[in-house]
């Protein structure tokens, strides 16, 4: 391996998965002024409402999103949803799971949120998947987090919560490659789906992923087999769960 693959391969086989994640913890106290989140929440009202009276909406009340390079006019920090915004759709998408839906108007106050408290870098990183876990616990959820590499480990964790989100790097080899976050949901036959995994149909339109009998095999059903996982979230309904206005 030559110079160029060694630094591409260093942090995803050098750097574990907990540093990872206290890194992006401390890249998170770069904070979005108040004034950005609200022009940001204005902007993103009137892209939704423009992109559903013309009926060329990119989002539909009740389905999972699996559209993230059409969110590109959606704003969240100093960045787009299309570059960095898998984290909160992954989110989203978990919500959904649990048998909850949002409105356009609860997905705004969804990114506001996130960009108050969570945002990686203004944005440009996307979210700490610690902060998608308090935001679950904060709400009334019963979620678990476990940075495990072992098969066994993450089987168990899809197997024991309702839904799942899992942060990937792409490549285990190469960093450049970047890090993607999904939600995992379950089948009416307790199979697993990838979410907002960049498939296509046919026809050009963005899909669910096809089914898989684990979690972990669902992770290693990604991009040919060479993401590695860097953490799972479960989420579980709590007694007195519930979605959050911001504030």
């Amino acid at each position: 391996m030559g110079w160029t693959g060694w630094l591409k391969a260093f942090i995803p086989q050098h750097i574990s998965n907990t540093q990872l994640l206290k890194v992006l913890d401390i890249c998170a106290h770069f904070k979005i002024t108040e004034k950005k989140v609200r022009a940001n929440h204005r902007e993103n009202a009137e892209v939704f409402a423009k992109a559903f009276s013309s009926g060329r909406g990119f989002y539909t009340r009740g389905k999972y999103i699996e559209n993230q390079p059409q969110w590109k006019q959606v704003k969240f920090g100093r960045y787009t949803m299309d570059y960095s915004g898998c984290e909160i759709i992954a989110a989203c998408n978990a919500i959904l799971s649990l048998g909850e839906r949002m409105t356009e108007q609860e997905i705004m106050d969804f990114i506001s949120i996130y960009e108050k408290k969570g945002a990686v870098l203004f944005g440009g990183w996307g979210v700490a998947p610690g902060a998608i876990f308090h935001f679950f616990e904060e709400r009334g959820y019963e979620p678990a987090m476990t940075c495990s590499t072992d098969p066994g480990e993450i089987n168990r964790m899809g197997e024991a919560y309702h839904t799942v989100i899992i942060t990937v790097y792409n490549d285990g080899k190469d960093i450049t490659k970047q890090i993607h976050t999904m939600n995992v949901s379950k089948d009416g036959r307790n199979r697993f789906v990838l979410h907002n995994s960049y498939r296509r149909d046919r026809d050009g339109s963005y899909t669910m992923g096809i089914p898989y009998t684990s979690l972990y095999e669902a992770i290693k059903g990604l991009h040919g087999g060479s993401a590695v996982p860097i953490c799972i979230i479960g989420i579980n309904p709590g007694s007195e769960s519930l979605l959050a206005s911001p504030g």
